[in-house]
């Protein structure tokens, strides 16, 4: 017995010295393994702030040349359209220039030739800013024909070329670095990756040796082994789709905040283009808005190969539309197509999801699908997200551009309202008593209007009316304001005139419409003549209520000397 444990011992010695050099070799390879993925770990969160950074670069080169070109497109509103309005956009887009490079400037400090090309694109930034103001007052002084005259506004297209080529040349090289660094995490994944399958594979030789060391307990740690394997596949499997799931999230979120950020339907509709093939890009789309007659649904916007049909169909023809829900419902087969979807015979079977638009209780549309393949889980219910948000940006477009026109124009006339017309006489009247110039105000009454309309009828008389303001629109300045003041009383405020041009301007007006012939329903409804009553700044008053109560007070005296006169305010 003592032999035999003699005996054993020393095999016992050799077992454990074996088992414990095994545990030290595969402890170094996991140790190695694990300094291995922290390096790597670390690598990949320096790369992604690399990317960030990158993408934070070309977000301020946008940013930078979309306030540029807010500016000029608002500049060129006002200066060659009149809308005097877009005048407070250019003053407030011309200062986010210099924040916008600033930032653009302290990202690439530390890239020598993107600083040089920052340091460029703001020299020519800061030259177009100061243009952008000079052509300003330019247009002051000299009108629209001085600023077309004038040098600078023909050298405008060659800055803006330079501009587009600093910035091409910038995302370019933004674009390089990007490239760079996901290659070097590319690489240094795969590194890791085969770092790891070797570990892997070694340490299943090491596990066989222990198998045959001692088989029971090479069982149990193949078994645990699989197991652990099992896991970290799954584990893989859930993160991959966590991540997608993330980019998606993230994907609809920017889209909210470019919705919320447009002014008008066109353009939310345009940018939803580019936005909608970024978010789907294994699916063709099309956005269709119904019209406003309520009959016909268009495409608005699409995207990817297009969709069988015509591009517009009727409400009826979509199933979505008539179930008030996504169709066809997930995980079942469409029963019937939509009649705006059939195909021609020779067109491949696509798989195809319609989602109704609706918010605020209206119908607005459809958002509509296309794929080759089947149309997965996430993808319905990112484009579920995706329409709700539509639904809501799209319905608030459509109310804000309804209350502007409502806020700012006559329905009937298509000129200002009265609303408007108090807000920019008082500011045309500051900017005049500021800069020292003359302002005048005519106020116009149709003579003989209740006559015409008792005559003619409300719908004649609402005819005259519209054709009046027609004439009016068409025989003002580009920078006066026509408004019709109530019933058939309509104003012009004339900027940089004095009672002598507006006199001319008024007899000028008043020799039309006594040569307009008004005509309703293929009816010639005879002519007209207007009264028209002049003051202006500074000879008749300093504030908007003295001068439209005596250019108001001078139509009284034309219509009670005879209608179809002008006659200017006396400076009593």
């Amino acid at each position: 017995m003592n032999t035999a444990v003699a005996q054993d011992r020393p095999q016992y010695r050799r077992f454990a010295a074996r088992l414990l050099a095994l545990f030290v070799v595969l402890g170094t390879i996991l140790a190695t393994v694990a300094a291995r993925v922290y390096g790597t770990v670390g690598d990949l969160v320096d790369a992604n702030e690399s990317v960030n950074h990158t993408h934070q670069v070309k977000e301020q080169i946008v940013a930078a040349t979309a306030a540029l070109r807010s500016a000029e497109a608002a500049q060129r509103a006002y200066v060659i359209g009149g809308h005097a309005e877009r005048l407070a956009e250019v003053y407030a887009a011309l200062p986010l220039l210099p924040q916008r490079i600033a930032q653009l400037r302290e990202l690439v400090a530390d890239n020598p030739e993107q600083a040089a090309d920052a340091a460029r694109l703001a020299t020519v930034l800061e030259q177009r800013q100061q243009m952008i103001r000079e052509l300003l007052e330019v247009h002051q002084k000299s009108g629209l024909h001085g600023v077309q005259v004038d040098a600078r506004f023909a050298n405008a297209r060659e800055e803006d070329a330079l501009v587009d080529t600093i910035v091409r040349r910038m995302d370019e090289r933004e674009d390089l670095l990007l490239g760079q660094r996901k290659a070097s995490s590319a690489r240094t994944a795969e590194r890791t990756r085969v770092l790891t399958l070797s570990a892997v594979a070694l340490c299943f030789v090491v596990l066989a040796v222990a198998l045959y060391l001692v088989l029971r307990e090479q069982k149990r740690r193949v078994a645990s082994e699989q197991r652990a394997l099992a896991s970290n596949i799954e584990l893989m499997a859930s993160l991959d789709a966590s991540r997608t799931l993330g980019d998606t999230l993230n994907q609809l979120s920017d889209l909210g905040h470019l919705l919320q950020g447009c002014r008008s339907l066109d353009e939310a509709t345009l940018g939803l283009r580019s936005a909608m093939a970024n978010l789907f890009p294994a699916c063709a789309g099309s956005i269709n808005l119904l019209n406003a007659s309520q009959n016909l649904i268009a495409t608005a916007s699409d995207w990817g190969e297009p969709i069988a049909g015509d591009g517009a169909f009727a409400p009826d023809e979509c199933w979505a539309l008539r179930l008030g829900h996504p169709y066809p419902e997930e995980h079942a087969r469409a029963a019937f197509t939509c009649r705006h979807l059939q195909r021609e015979e020779g067109d491949h079977a696509r798989a195809t999801l319609c989602i109704p638009l609706f918010a605020q209780g209206s119908t607005l549309g459809t958002l509509v699908l296309a794929s080759d393949s089947a149309i997965s889980h996430d993808t319905r219910h990112a484009a579920i997200a995706a329409a709700e948000q539509m639904s809501l940006a799209i319905a608030n477009l459509r109310l804000q551009e309804t209350l502007r026109t409502q806020s700012l124009r006559d329905e009937l006339t298509g000129l200002f309202n009265r609303r408007y017309l108090e807000v920019s006489l008082a500011r045309d009247l500051t900017r005049a008593i500021r800069r020292s110039q003359p302002l005048a105000v005519l106020m116009l009454d149709v003579d003989h209007f209740k006559r015409f309309n008792d005559t003619h009828g409300h719908d004649g008389g609402d005819a005259l009316l519209a054709q009046f303001g027609v004439l009016l629109a068409a025989l003002v300045r580009t920078e006066d304001v026509a408004c019709r003041y109530g019933g058939e009383e309509f104003t012009i405020v004339m900027q940089e005139a004095d009672s002598a041009l507006a006199l001319d301007r008024a007899e000028d007006i008043r020799r039309h419409v006594e040569a307009m012939q008004v005509s309703h329903r293929q009816q010639n409804l005879g002519k007209i003549s207007v009264s028209i009553g002049i003051a202006s700044y500074p000879q008749h008053g300093d504030s908007p209520e003295q001068l439209m109560r005596r250019a108001d007070r001078a139509l009284y005296t034309a219509k009670n000397t005879g209608r179809n006169q002008v006659c200017v305010a006396d400076r009593s």
